[in-house]
């Protein structure tokens, strides 16, 4: 699975949506990006934005899903927007290591 890190604080935030939609016409499977987590820091800026470009291009077809790695740690409703895609994507980020960190999003193409 490729990461990209460039969503730490090396690309503006106003760059993130157009950086995923590039990423997206690349990657065949699923792929991960590094953000930063938190509530004040200019990093979590980066998360939050990732989050609401990732929840467009699901909304348009662009992607099959997405999952931030700590809902690996939350018991997630079925009203919750990540409980079909922890359903159908857990099985295949179960052994990642990274799945379960708060500054990590995994992206499903379809």
């Amino acid at each position: 699975m490729n990461i990209y890190d460039e969503f730490h604080g090396k690309i503006p935030v106003s760059q993130i949506g157009k950086r995923l939609r590039e990423i997206t016409k690349v990657e065949k499977g699923a792929y991960k990006i590094i953000t930063g987590y938190g509530s004040t820091s200019a990093r979590a800026s980066s998360k939050f934005a990732a989050l609401s470009s990732l929840r467009k291009m699901e909304q348009e077809g662009l992607i099959a899903g997405y999952l931030p790695g700590e809902v690996r740690n939350e018991a997630i409703k079925s009203n919750s927007a990540y409980f079909d895609f922890k359903l159908k994507y857990e099985s295949q980020i179960s052994k990642d290591s990274d799945y379960g960190n708060d500054g990590v999003i995994f992206i499903f193409m379809k």
